[in-house]
């Protein structure tokens, strides 16, 4: 499977606290914080298949 890990998720206006307390924290707002438990890329198709079966489960 093939998956796109170049196209960028705008997640900045997304009330995202890696990106809402950036400047806060850091005093400068172009730096990129690479948190590891908050990717910017979107969900794999697979994973988003799975979740929507899992939200039809009773």
């Amino acid at each position: 499977m093939k998956f796109d890990f170049d196209t960028p998720i705008e997640r900045d206006k997304s009330d995202s606290i890696k990106w809402k307390l950036l400047h806060k924290k850091f005093g400068y707002e172009d730096l990129l914080p690479l948190w590891v438990a908050d990717m910017d890329f979107a969900i794999a198709p697979p994973i988003q298949a799975a979740i929507a079966r899992r939200n039809q489960h009773p």
